[in-house]
């Protein structure tokens, strides 16, 4: 008996699916074998570090489990941090990849696969982050799905980025598809969500009236504009090792990229230095006298540190010099200040996260003897942060290596695409059963 798949006949059987299993695990090991070294210890420290973050997410699903350190006046730690950071980056990735498919800067448009990619991994993994948290993940479906509060910001959020999820999945269909069309009104599409998601974000930290530092308008737009940042960062990290690692559209398209993300890291570093100063100023001068404390403990408390040395040194002062180098290096130059900003945004997330809890100021907010809330991340937080980090750069090194995601035209190569999927799937696991 067999079985036409994809145009190939396929034989059916006891007998064939041992063939097939067989020669899947000789394929498996022939492609191992055929990587470069440093891809294979990249993988298997990826795979590695992941396994270590899946066992640190059982740790916290047992009930009774109590592997946080949260505590009652300190109730949002670094998983929350992660999350803004994570889903913040893939609107950031969308807003980049908009100059070149909504506004039509033509050094843009390559940036279509990747940034798709790239921001579904993303925001996966932000949706995973935040699911530990709440405990039991389940409580998500409980929470959005079987008890709706439209009056809640929070559920808001929980809805827009649903939403956001299957616009990022249509948007990667389309650009597999031969219609052009359907591929920029999906990226429209997407670049709307991509406002509209990290506003929803900032509204659920700007309505908690315990909370100064955070309540306001302030917010969102601090987080619209660091989502632009971090996103553009992460492209100009990818689209360096595209071409040093000459990988399908590495070139002069990806060198146009490269000079591109280097022009708006540069205008957005400049921008996200002076908001951050007049907001500080704002909040010292005008601010109400909780807020005062919650950014005097950003600059010169316990926060005060990792504030200054790599929030603002590291994240921010460091990579703009780096950009303003004459150098003909650029490439070298925007993939240090790309890294450099990344390191510098997940700080800047975490002390976001951290000053509106730090300085409790009514009851509802918690009370503690000491000036400040004491807040350390549990080694099984810190487990699920690098595993969900590890998971987005396993996935993604697969996908440059299994499928084709250069952009000519702006659209990815769905005949690569197509080819490549056939040959690892067709040509090893079948061809021999045949």
């Amino acid at each position: 008996m067999r079985l036409r798949i994809a145009g190939r006949s396929v034989p059916l059987g006891r007998e064939a699916a041992r063939t097939a299993v067989a020669t899947a695990r000789d394929a498996v090991r022939a492609e191992v074998e055929s990587q470069p070294r440093h891809l294979r210890r990249w993988f298997a420290a990826l795979t590695i570090v992941a396994i270590l973050g899946a066992a640190s997410a059982a740790l916290t699903v047992p009930p009774g489990a109590e592997v946080f350190g949260t505590t009652p006046p300190f109730e949002w730690g670094i998983l929350i941090s992660s999350y803004v950071f994570l889903v913040v980056t893939t609107s950031g990735l969308c807003l980049v990849n908009s100059l070149g498919m909504v506004f039509g800067i033509d050094r843009f448009k390559p940036l279509e696969m990747r940034h798709v990619v790239l921001a579904l991994l993303f925001l996966v993994a932000g949706f995973g982050v935040i699911a530990l948290d709440l405990h039991y993940p389940l409580r998500i479906l409980f929470g959005v799905v079987l008890s709706p509060s439209p009056s809640s910001p929070m559920w808001w959020m929980g809805i827009v980025y649903a939403m956001y999820l299957g616009v990022l999945v249509f948007e990667l269909l389309a650009n597999m598809s031969p219609y052009q069309r359907l591929a920029h009104v999906s990226c429209v599409v997407a670049t709307g969500y991509a406002i509209v998601a990290p506003t929803t974000l900032g509204l659920v930290f700007g309505s908690l009236v315990s909370r100064p530092f955070w309540q306001g308008s302030a917010a969102p737009v601090y987080l619209i504009l660091t989502a632009i940042l971090s996103g553009a960062s992460v492209l100009g990290i990818v689209f360096v090792l595209v071409n040093r690692l000459k990988l399908p559209g590495h070139g002069p398209d990806a060198d146009a990229v490269i000079v591109g993300v280097r022009r708006v890291l540069l205008v957005l570093l400049a921008v996200v230095m002076g908001y951050t100063a007049l907001r500080t100023v704002v909040a010292l001068t005008l601010g109400a006298p909780a807020e005062r404390e919650a950014v005097a403990a950003l600059l010169f408390g316990p926060l005060g540190l990792e504030s200054w040395v790599v929030r603002v040194g590291i994240g921010l002062v460091a990579p703009l010099l780096i950009l303003l180098l004459p150098s003909a290096r650029r490439a070298a130059l925007v993939f240090a200040a790309s890294c450099l900003v990344m390191v510098g945004m997940f700080v800047d997330r975490f002390g976001f996260v951290a000053a509106g809890q730090i300085v409790p100021s009514t009851a509802a907010s918690g009370i503690v003897a000491e000036p400040y809330a004491a807040y350390s991340p549990s080694l099984a937080e810190i487990g699920i942060v690098v595993g969900a980090i590890a998971m987005v750069g396993l996935v993604y090194t697969l996908a440059e290596r299994f499928l084709d995601l250069s952009s000519p035209g702006g659209r990815g190569d769905v005949h690569g695409v197509r080819a490549s999927m056939q040959r690892t799937i067709f040509r090893r696991t079948v061809g021999a059963a045949r």
